[in-house]
């Protein structure tokens, strides 16, 4: 079922970038995606998914950053970390399947081969963390156990594939409060994010959000993320809801590799960038 969940929040979302804005005498923020709203929709209407804009204040330039830009999320009840990967790959792989049959005429104006895109086709390689560290520090990348996978790490992992790939099991200091841990392994995080290849990086995230409330309590305490700015999602707790997984696509980032576009900007009509809102 297609949802959509507010843009305007009483609080920040899955990151401390948010975008404050004034809702009279209150301060709010702009909407992140559909988490945590995802959680309430999905105990009530089982699979559920939009397409809806998100905001980012991050203040860095690059070339696949923008400040507000597009996202397909999905939410799917009762369903685990293996689950939830297989059902990207099939929808990435639909849509470079489709592509490559009906947008010939299209592909073949940008330059772009539509039978590179034919052989986007699940399954795709996985790799652990643990796994990309090592690739890196192998490379000559001075990264250690525990340190964020920023883009240059990407770009340089994502140019040794030709197609999409996972990477999963990232440590618990690097991943959002709302992510499960590992059961296993309590220092990683039930998520994943998947890569383009040719060097575009992630294009990707998603996992299994935790839906136990004193779990929830404790990993905000260790986060020093404020209880009271996160009352709402609280207070869900007491009701209940189901366990289930979500992920989250970027239009312009899947655009941008799809169609071999050197910079994010060309993949939006009206790009928000860190210094230009103009038109």
């Amino acid at each position: 079922m297609e949802v959509q969940g507010p843009v305007i929040v009483p609080a920040m979302g899955d990151s401390q970038s948010s975008l404050e804005v004034k809702c009279f005498d209150r301060k709010a923020y702009l909407t992140q995606g559909l988490q945590p709203y995802a959680e309430v929709l999905v105990s009530n209407f089982g699979r559920v998914f939009t397409i809806s804009p998100v905001f980012r204040a991050e203040k860095i330039r690059t070339e696949r950053h923008l400040i507000e830009y597009w996202r397909i999320e999905g939410g799917i009840p009762h369903c685990d970390l293996n689950s939830l990967t297989s059902m990207q790959e099939q929808l990435i792989s639909y849509i470079c399947q489709r592509l490559s049959e009906e947008g010939k005429e299209e592909l073949e104006v940008i330059q772009r081969d539509d039978r590179e895109l034919r052989k986007v086709q699940e399954p795709f390689p996985r790799l652990t963390y643990d796994d990309a560290i090592r690739i890196l520090q192998k490379d000559g990348f001075a990264i250690h156990w525990g340190a964020t996978l920023d883009w240059e790490h990407e770009k340089h992992l994502s140019l040794r594939f030709g197609h999409p790939f996972f990477i999963s099991e990232f440590p618990v200091g690097i991943r959002t409060f709302f992510f499960q841990s590992n059961p296993a392994k309590p220092e990683l995080t039930m998520s994943v994010d998947l890569l383009a290849p040719e060097g575009y990086g992630e294009i990707s995230t998603g996992g299994q959000p935790t839906t136990e409330k004193e779990k929830l309590l404790r990993k905000m305490k260790e986060e020093e993320i404020s209880e009271e700015e996160q009352r709402w999602y609280m207070d869900l707790k007491e009701i209940g809801s189901v366990p289930y997984a979500g992920f989250a696509i970027g239009v312009e980032r899947l655009t941008k590799w799809i169609c071999k576009l050197e910079h994010i900007k060309d993949a939006s009509a009206f790009p928000r960038l860190l210094d230009n809102i103009y038109p």
